[in-house]
């Protein structure tokens, strides 16, 4: 860790709030917490028998915030600009990783908004005004469809907020349980789990999830048995990603041992529409986590409308932060983010193809990239949504070969796809390339 950045210390706090103990109260850090629920559920007996049947879903899909002129440079798809925020955002953030990396059972501090007792959760923060945090906005009376024990749901948010750059990242899952547990506690299961992911980093299966959950649960206090519905654990895997690699900076790559990683943005600045991304078709690669089926259901939201006030347009964040936010704050941009990983780095390159559709209909378009041992990259594209096993085929014999926008249109709407380079590997295990998918980008 950085020793010149001095991490979670209480004098800190003001350079979240901007106006020292104002609205965020530093209260404990989140061990003394945890000792706290434990004992609450001991004097409740709620978990004296066996574990409670939990499960984890995707709530929305990671969401950046960011002032218009940041918007510009992923709009315009500015690979130098791009880069250089990636590399921004990982020197502001890696002393807060590392921390919740190297000292996960004390990393967490929980903090409460004195304007409103009522928002408590979990922050970690830096001296220079970084900062990531875990909440849980309410634990709400619904069912889950795949879980029929599932009684509660508690939307629980992570996010990332870089202070040199002035962007703000935010991903939601859907925590259910049988039986009520306070906000606090489902935001410290989150906070626990993401620093295990942080710890597993592109070497996590999806197997591992549920057993990491489980683990993050006993961490806060109680003991639950987490599912996974089979159908989403290809965007359950996309959302664990985007917890170690924040626009696709490079604090993972320190795990990188593959021949190949390709990082795919894919962006929806359609306003009327949502997006979906169902299913994809692979070779030689994999996702981090490989799931075991190629099935994605990836929904990515319709873009809010330029000009518009991004907060209470289904961005929603702790009060306290959002009032900071809102400094610098002008945009929401939604999208995907998924990684891909040569399986076989032996003189061996890789392929993907994606089916992407709007608002669940066939009308969409598809999307192949290829990334070679000994050649240039290259990609193509059609504007009808396709198989995507029989779209990699047929992408065999038309790869575009250039760095220059590869474009479509579906029904009228512009689709512009980039690649950042086209050089091909090496024996140096250094490549790595990034791809961006960009949907209705003239909004």
């Amino acid at each position: 860790m950085d020793t010149t950045v001095r991490v979670n210390h209480p004098e800190d706090l003001c350079k979240v709030t901007g106006n020292g103990f104002g609205k965020l109260r530093y209260i404990r850090p989140i061990s003394e917490s945890v000792k706290l629920h434990t004992e609450l559920f001991q004097s409740t007996g709620q978990f004296s028998s066996t574990p409670q049947p939990a499960s984890l879903s995707v709530a929305s899909q990671p969401q950046l915030l960011l002032p218009t002129s940041v918007k510009s440079i992923f709009q315009k798809n500015d690979w130098k600009g791009i880069q250089k925020l990636q590399q921004q955002t990982y020197n502001d953030l890696a002393p807060i990783l590392n921390n919740l990396n190297n000292n996960p059972d004390h990393a967490w501090v929980h903090v409460r908004d004195e304007t409103d007792p009522s928002q408590q959760f979990y922050m970690a923060w830096d001296s220079s005004g970084n900062y990531v945090w875990c909440w849980c906005s309410a634990v709400k009376t619904s069912s889950d469809p795949f879980n029929p024990n599932i009684k509660l749901i508690a939307p629980t948010q992570y996010g990332i907020y870089s202070n040199t750059t002035s962007i703000a990242g935010v991903v939601s899952y859907n925590l259910g349980f049988k039986e009520i547990v306070p906000e606090l506690v489902a935001a410290s299961i989150l906070s626990h789990f993401i620093c295990k992911v942080i710890n597993k980093g592109l070497g996590f299966d999806s197997s591992d999830l549920t057993k990491m959950l489980d683990e993050a649960a006993v961490q806060a206090g109680c003991e639950l048995e987490f599912t996974i519905s089979p159908d989403i654990l290809g965007a359950v895997c996309s959302c664990v990603m985007f917890s170690i690699a924040f626009i696709g900076n490079n604090y993972l790559f320190s795990w990188f041992n593959k021949k190949f990683l390709i990082c795919l943005s894919v962006y929806n600045w359609d306003t009327t529409n949502d997006w979906q991304l169902p299913v994809q078709s692979l070779s030689n690669a994999v996702n981090p986590g490989e799931a075991p089926t190629n099935d994605l259901n990836i929904n990515i939201a319709k873009q809010i409308p330029p000009g518009s006030n991004p907060f209470g347009n289904g961005v929603e964040v702790p009060s306290s932060l959002e009032s900071q936010l809102r400094k610098t704050v002008e945009a929401a941009i939604n999208y995907a983010s998924l990684f891909y990983i040569s399986k076989s780095s032996y003189s061996s390159g890789c392929s993907f193809a994606l089916k992407c559709t709007k608002n669940n209909s066939s009308s969409g378009f598809s999307y192949a990239f290829q990334c070679l041992w000994v050649a240039s990259n290259g990609h193509y594209i059609e504007n009808v949504a396709q198989n995507p096993d029989s779209f990699l085929i047929k992408a065999g014999s038309h790869w575009v070969n250039s760095t220059a926008p590869l474009t479509t249109t579906v029904e009228g709407m512009p689709i512009r796809c980039y690649i950042d380079a086209l050089t091909g590997g090496d024996a140096f295990n250094e490549h790595s390339y990034q791809v961006a998918v960009h949907i209705d980008p003239s909004n």
